[in-house]
């Protein structure tokens, strides 16, 4: 999780300052709601095959039926199919949800590599004005989404 790299297309106010700040900020979101209640929080560490964390994989579920996923990986593991393979994961558990109808990744279009991996599992770009107010979109950011196969 300190892996600069990690954070190269996160927007600076979000990125963890210290180690206590990232520690206060797993322990929040490991309470599985946001503080008002309206989201539902899903978090998993994702590992290798030989038992090493590798990244993060995150699910918020809005009332909408919006969930939005986020995947990490650290940059020494890059290229070898943890985010697609965890991911691949995530979506067929959320689609047996009921709560679930559509899947959303937000990423900064320079990001190539989280760019590509959506459209591997099948995310296309929302380019919707309407869609970008809604999620609060920066103008360097692009929503790409899926709908869940139920």
């Amino acid at each position: 999780m300190s892996d600069p790299l990690l954070y190269e297309y996160v927007d600076v106010a979000h990125r963890p300052a210290t180690a206590d700040a990232l520690r206060e900020r797993i322990e929040r979101n490991a309470t599985g709601k946001s503080p008002d209640g309206l989201q539902d929080w899903l978090a998993w560490v994702i590992k290798n095959e030989l038992g090493e964390i590798v990244g993060f994989l995150t699910a918020t579920i809005h009332q909408d039926g919006d969930a939005h996923i986020a995947y990490g990986i650290g940059s020494r593991f890059w290229e070898n199919g943890y985010a697609k393979s965890a991911t691949e994961q995530l979506l067929l558990e959320l689609s047996q949800s009921d709560c679930v109808h559509r899947f959303c990744i937000i990423a900064e279009r320079e990001n190539t590599r989280s760019v590509l991996l959506a459209q591997t599992l099948g995310f296309v770009e929302e380019a919707s004005e309407t869609e970008r107010q809604k999620n609060s979109l920066r103008p360097a950011e692009i929503l790409l989404h899926r709908l869940s196969k139920r």
